[in-house]
Order: C-alpha cells, then structure tokens, then sequence
C-alpha cells in the first residue's frame, strides 16, 4: 500500500450535529479512522487517550475555540497535523491559526474534493515528521545486525524483519548482556508504531509495592502520597510500544493485571474501578526460563503463553564467537568517536587475540565495556595487554591443567546436539536418538542458535 492511500487516524471537533456527521461519513468514504468530538473538553478527553495523525476542528467552538485545541494538540501530540475549519473567514484568522501551529484553513462551506485535496497536502507533512521521529528514536545508530555472519543472527535478523510489522506480542529471551533491550528498540523502530511512544519498563528496579502504579497508574489517594491521578506506562504507551524488561520478575498481583490486559486490552488503575482501553504492543524480555518458572509455580502459565507468541532468543556471544571480530571493529569506532578521538585505533595482535579468546559471560555489554576501558587507559598511546581487565588478561581456569580437552556440559550438548541432526536433519528422528521430545530439541535448537 503506497503512503497517498494509507488510511489516516483523524479526530474531528465540531459542536454542530449536522456538520460532524457529514463529515465523519466524507472521511470514512475516503478510507480514514475518524473519532469525533462535540465540544473542547471531549476533544481534550480523546487526545489523551488515543493518538492521531491529523486533527480536524472547528474554530468556534460555544466558548473555546480552534487556537484552544491548537494549543492542547501542540502540548499533548506535537507530531499531529491541524486543520482549522470557520465560517468566520478572515486574513487575521487565517494568520493566527497558522502562527499558532495549524497547517491548513478550510472555508466554510467546502466541498468534498476541497477537503480531500487539503488532507493530501498533510498527508506529505504526517508522512514526513514519521520519518524525521522514526531517524531521531534510532539516533542514527548503526543497524543492530550490521555485520554479523553467525548462522544464529542471520536467522535472527530475518525473524525480526517479518515479526516487527505485526501487532504481536514478542518475547526476547538470552542472557545478560546479549542487547534485549536494544533489539526490542529495533523492532519497534521497523513496526507501523514507529512514530509512536516506545516507552520502556524495567521490572528489575522496580519494588513490588509501585510496580503496579507504575505499570497501570493510580487514582487520587489510592495510597499514602497519591495526591493526584497519574497515567501509568500502559497509558503513556497507547498506539505505541510497552517494553518489559526482566518480566519474570513480576509480582503474581501484577502478572494477573498484565493477564487481564492482554487478553481484554482494559486496564484499571491503582485504586480505580474506570476500565480504560489502551491500544499498546507488548515487547517482553527475560534472561529467566521462564517455562521452568511455569513448573516451579513462579510465573502463571497462562500469562507465559500470552507472550510467548512470536519468541526472539539472542544466542550468547560464545555460541557466535565469528560475530566477535565485526563486535570489536564496530565498538572500537563507537568507544572512539564519543571519547573525541580523531583516529580510530588499532588493536595489536596480543590483545585481539585475548578478545577472540575470552569466554564473554557478560556477552555483548561486558565486550562494550572492556573497549571502552582499553580506550580510557591508553589516553592516545598504543593500546597495550595491561588495558584490558583483569578478567579478560588472566580468565579463571574452567577445566583442569591437567585435562585441558575438559568441556563444559552445554559445550557437549551442543556439539552433540549438532552432530546428530547434521546426520539426521528430521527433526522427529533426531529427537528419538537423543532421547527427547521435538519440543525439547526444538527448545535446544534455540538456545544454541542451530538451525
């Protein structure tokens, strides 16, 4: 669908029953959502619950009138386009509604192909600052698979590109450090919402006494300190994004609201008995297994299936070690360019080597953080094998001196696991060899990025 036909979200304001019928039926006719509101305080109440393109409004409006809605829109959804509609036409009016933000003035009475023509003309500005949010949320930040050849973030890679269109919800699992978070970013960043808030959650940081004022906000003197309503960031996420970071540290209270959520896209504030339709995509992230956490009665299995609708796993960094060199040059730049360097430097031998080796527990954070601080020490100098930290100079022996072909369990399982389905690739046999379920083995494929 080219952009001239996308239909748009549009909010009419006009107090004449008449008018804001005809009108809503035009718009309809031309393909567009249209919410519409009869007075000021009704258009206030809608901008804060939902988001729109365009703004439609009357300027006189039995009291307020069109600058008032210029000046709630510009303060409550600076990104939408304003037309401003009268049969009280003047030049001093036209200048200013114009000065004050509005894009266009309409006339009255127009006429179906006038008011077509003006939506065009503000479809190329709707289209346009789309653009300009989605390039400043990216921040001109390099791709996030820019690079990388691990058969795991190939894959990835082109999961993601067909997921992140979709109002699914997406649950991103891996380790500590593997970029969740940023990869939720990217996501949202190429989904239809990416003009839209992204707002971000972080379980881990929050005490389960706020967490739910946090998540569903409150009403006045729900509890000591509520002084006045507060939307929560289910509300501040309408039409857009809700990243939970960490989710399987969600209190059972608030896993049974997120539930309810999910399920009826209601939610009720803290103290509250209001249900409020919100219209947000969930991005959830977990280095839990939170299917263990089902089992060990921690986390509602019913919740658990509601996320795990599209599954995104970040492979740990010593599953993808060839990732590892495209990491350091692309790091090395970044470290470089934000400490003001007018050169990017060069990694001896003896150091990259230590990079290449090191078993990277913290993944793709703790790699970040350790070129970082190799860039730091060396103050402009060559950098040396004393710039690296002492956990990556000298790591702690994971196997015996004295049986150096000692492996790690998963090590095993996974070359094990890779032996035999390169032998035998139907999945339903491989499972009887390994003496194990599809489920399981589909499971283990993941985890360690085969195919």
């Amino acid at each position: 669908m080219t952009s001239e036909h996308v239909p748009l979200k549009i909010l009419l304001v006009d107090d004449e029953k008449n008018i804001r019928t005809t009108l809503a039926v035009s718009l309809g006719d031309f393909g567009h959502a249209v919410k519409v509101a009869s007075s000021f305080n009704t258009a206030v109440t809608l901008l804060k619950g939902e988001s729109f393109d365009l703004i439609l409004t009357d300027y006189r409006l039995g009291g307020p009138t069109g600058s008032d809605v210029i000046n709630e829109v510009n303060r409550r959804q600076p990104d939408a386009v304003i037309i401003v509609m009268t049969a009280y036409s003047s030049i001093e009016n036209a200048i200013k509604v114009t000065k004050e933000g509005a894009f266009d003035y309409l006339q009255k009475p127009f006429t179906n192909a006038q008011l077509e023509h003006s939506i065009a003309k503000a479809r190329t500005l709707i289209a346009l600052r789309k653009e300009v949010r989605r390039l400043r949320n990216a921040g001109g930040r390099q791709d996030f698979f820019d690079g990388y050849i691990s058969p795991a973030m190939i894959r990835l890679k082109e999961f993601v590109l067909q997921v992140a269109p979709s109002d699914e919800t997406v649950l991103i699992t891996g380790e500590t450090g593997t970029g969740k978070s940023e990869l939720a970013k990217i996501i949202h960043d190429r989904s239809k919402r990416s003009d839209k808030p992204f707002v971000a959650v972080y379980c881990t940081t929050l005490a389960e006494s706020v967490i739910e004022s946090e998540l569903f906000g409150h009403i006045k003197g729900a509890f000591t300190g509520a002084t006045q309503d507060k939307a929560g960031k289910l509300e501040q996420a309408d039409s857009g994004t809700l990243f939970l970071d960490e989710i399987g540290d969600l209190s059972p209270n608030a896993q049974s609201k997120l539930l309810r959520f999910l399920q009826d896209r209601v939610i009720e504030r803290v103290g509250g008995t209001l249900s409020i339709t919100v219209n947000a995509r969930i991005i959830a992230a977990t280095n839990k297994d939170l299917k263990q956490a089902v089992e060990d009665g921690k986390f509602r299995e019913d919740l658990y299936y509601r996320l795990n609708i599209l599954e995104c796993n970040l492979v740990p960094l010593r599953h993808r070690k060839e990732d590892i060199p495209v990491l350091i040059h692309n790091l090395v730049r970044e470290a470089a360019g934000k400490q003001g360097r007018s050169a990017v430097p060069t990694i001896p031998k003896t150091v990259y080597d230590k990079l290449l080796d090191f078993k990277w527990p913290g993944n793709v954070r703790e790699l970040k953080n350790t070129i970082d601080r190799m860039l730091v020490l060396s103050q402009g100098r060559e950098i040396e094998l004393g710039d690296l930290p002492p956990s990556v100079l000298n790591p702690t022996p994971t196997r015996s001196q004295n049986a150096p072909d000692f492996r790690t369990l998963e090590e095993v399982e996974r070359d094990h696991i890779t032996n035999v389905l390169t032998a035998e690739p139907n999945q339903e046999k491989a499972a009887v060899i390994l003496g194990t379920t599809t489920v399981t083995l589909w499971r283990k494929r993941k985890q360690y990025g085969l195919p």
